[in-house]
């Protein structure tokens, strides 16, 4: 899994901004970030397939994995650990936290 180290919660949006079973983009900190609410709960992840590089945004979610549309390559969005044979590359992942309805991230500060 790959996390940031040093961290401060970022609030991002309301959790209604987030439609269920859907994702939305941001770009906190200079990164793209894609937040994902599922029923098994709501993650943050890079917006980067660790194996061609393409976005992550409108790849299926199914459950805590989301699906590449480039390729299908799927990840475990709760430790970013890839799944299949087109990589092994992990994604980076930030904890998430709701605090009276908003979504918040663990970023690390540089």
């Amino acid at each position: 899994m790959i996390k940031d180290t040093e961290t401060v919660k970022v609030p991002v949006a309301p959790l209604s901004d987030i439609p269920e079973n859907g994702t939305r983009k941001f770009v906190l900190h200079g990164k793209s970030v894609l937040v994902a609410r599922t029923p098994a709960g709501v993650f943050a992840i890079e917006n980067r397939c660790s194996h061609a590089l393409q976005a992550l945004e409108g790849g299926k979610l199914r459950g805590f994995h989301i699906f590449c549309p480039a390729h299908g390559v799927r990840f475990d969005m709760r430790d970013g650990s890839a799944m299949g044979r087109l990589t092994k590359l992990p994604i980076i992942v930030w904890d998430v936290e709701i605090i009276d309805d908003v979504i918040y991230i663990g970023m690390g500060v540089e």
